[in-house]
């Protein structure tokens, strides 16, 4: 974000300019590395502008993480209810597609080059800084849907699903930061492919009967 928009207030205006320099430094160099008077410079603002607006530089990755994720897990909760109004059979594919939904028809352009970089940054910060954001950004998103899969699949331990989404959300984060298989050219087909191939891939984890006990 480089302009005012009409309406816009001089604070959120400043706020956005500070969350774009350090989503921009948070890529480049990871959370550690970054330091609030480099955030500062980039957003050419001063130093007391990012402690008055987000107290914190922790506080202001939860903001750059949440400004991005917010309107994904949006669509996924709005995609979720629309399967569970319907008359369709929730199955786990269904369940499923409502996932993946925002990400085969993306609204965000940066939703495949900027959010996979970040996300990668920040699983490979320390888990105090990593893990909090990350339960506070995703709960509901994750108890709606895998209440929603155990729904679907109820021979299947609720426990036990939990994992399986658990790990197919470590090959979502996987497939969106190198969208193609080691040795091919990544493209946005290649990476609209392996979605759909994850989709199956999970459907049959998913279902598969047993489990650990």
């Amino acid at each position: 974000m480089t302009e005012d928009s009409p309406g816009e207030s001089a604070g959120e205006f400043t706020r956005q300019k500070i969350m774009d320099g350090a989503e921009a430094l948070f890529v480049e160099r990871g959370y550690s590395a970054t330091s609030l008077r480099a955030i500062a410079t980039a957003a050419g603002v001063n130093l007391a502008a990012t402690n008055y607006h987000f107290g914190s530089k922790s506080g202001l990755l939860a903001a750059v993480f949440h400004r991005r994720m917010e309107p994904v897990g949006k669509e996924r909760l709005a995609a979720l209810a629309a399967l569970e109004a319907s008359a369709e059979p929730m199955t786990v594919r269904a369940v499923l597609e409502a996932f993946f939904a925002p990400l085969f028809d993306a609204k965000d352009p940066e939703l495949f080059t900027v959010i996979p970089a970040l996300v990668g940054r920040i699983f490979a910060e320390p888990a105090n800084v990593a893990m909090p954001m990350m339960a506070n950004e995703f709960a509901d998103v994750m108890t709606r849907f895998i209440a929603a899969l155990h729904a679907a699949c109820p021979t299947v331990a609720e426990e036990e699903i939990r994992w399986r989404f658990h790990l197919m959300v470590g090959s979502m984060i996987q497939l969106l930061r190198f969208q193609a298989p080691l040795g091919d050219e990544p493209t946005e087909q290649t990476l609209k492919t392996g979605l759909q191939a994850l989709i199956d891939f999970a459907c049959a984890g998913i279902e598969q009967p047993g489990g650990a006990s």
